[in-house]
């Protein structure tokens, strides 16, 4: 095989559409990247502002409110109200693509009670504009951290309710290509 027929093999494995097992993206800035570290133990923990007592979603490196840069993660209260919700039908990242196979991608704007508003997937049980909903995190296919709201009435005392609801929405395994495509 010459140099040439290797690199070609090569950068055809690289599309994400040729792989076997897609994942989800995994780009992320470095407050993202300690956004995914601080928030695997926990339900929910965001940065909280020593100065002023902000609640900082997204994560930043200075605060929203007082520009401090003395920003620490904390466990959050992790209740709120959906906004807004919406049916993903496309994407441009093979992961989702082949996951819209079974039908729209649920995503909805949630606002905590404690004044973050966050882009959130949606998980399983019926949600509408203005329900309670509980937020948490959890690590996807990716490792790293995703937001997930669910009915305030689902307990997430656990982890094992947590990763159920994970395993539920598919989001820890990759999505594999169909046969045949």
């Amino acid at each position: 095989m010459s140099a040439r027929d290797k690199m070609r093999k090569r950068l055809k494995l690289n599309r994400p559409s040729l792989r076997q097992r897609a994942r989800p993206p995994r780009h992320r800035t470095a407050s993202g990247a300690r956004f995914s570290a601080a928030n695997l133990p926990g339900i929910l923990k965001l940065q909280h502002c020593t100065a002023c007592q902000h609640i900082q979603y997204p994560p930043a490196e200075l605060c929203g409110v007082c520009l401090a840069d003395a920003l620490v993660y904390r466990d959050t209260d992790n209740g709120g109200t959906l906004l807004a919700q919406s049916d993903l039908h496309h994407s441009l990242w093979e992961y989702f693509k082949r996951r819209l196979g079974n039908g729209p991608w649920s995503v909805g704007t949630v606002q905590l009670d404690g004044g973050p508003t966050m882009i959130v997937h949606l998980g399983p049980g019926e949600m509408a504009h203005g329900d309670r909903v509980q937020v948490f995190s959890h690590s996807d296919a990716s490792q790293s951290a995703v937001l997930i709201a669910v009915p305030d009435s689902v307990d997430l005392r656990t982890r094992e309710a947590r990763r159920a609801i994970v395993l539920a929405m598919g989001l820890n395994a990759p999505a594999i290509r169909p046969t045949g495509a």
